[in-house]
């Protein structure tokens, strides 16, 4: 999140809409983001790039969601109804509008989206396989054992 809203800082002024610099940050952190997963999540897998390209789907599609989420977030300028909405709820002054324009609530909308997304697909896509096959196994609880 805070190199996407230093990449927006730093190229919003030229031009680039938030969406284009969402999905060109999100497509280069795209590794990144998995060798951060396998390290802290599923454990590091046996074949890395094998893993990498079964789980690049995953990113692209979350890519996709986020760069379409922070196009339309930043068209119906999210940003500014979330600071007008915190200033209304605690009392405090209305934001600065000379201060730099960032996309800070957008992308925390953007971050829980995809996160949940590519949590949901990892977990299938990373779950270990089963003796028979390629589908994942899952944990069948048995009743008799649960007394």
């Amino acid at each position: 999140m805070t190199g996407y809203n230093t990449s927006v800082l730093h190229f919003e002024h030229l031009g680039y809409p938030a969406s284009t610099i969402y999905a060109v940050f999100y497509l280069l952190y795209i590794p990144v983001g998995h060798a951060i997963q396998c390290l802290l999540v599923f454990g590091w897998p046996e074949d890395y790039v094998p893993n990498l390209l079964s789980n690049a789907p995953i990113g692209l599609t979350a890519m996709a969601i986020g760069t379409i989420l922070t196009g339309s977030l930043s068209n119906m300028e999210f940003n500014a109804m979330a600071e007008d909405w915190i200033a209304r709820q605690f009392g405090s002054a209305p934001p600065d509008k000379s201060e730099e324009e960032g996309e800070f609530y957008s992308s925390l909308v953007v971050m829980v989206a995809t996160g949940v997304w590519c949590y949901v697909l990892s977990l299938y896509v990373n779950a270990s396989k089963s003796e028979g096959g390629a589908t994942p196994s899952l944990p069948v609880k048995d009743p008799a054992k649960e007394l």
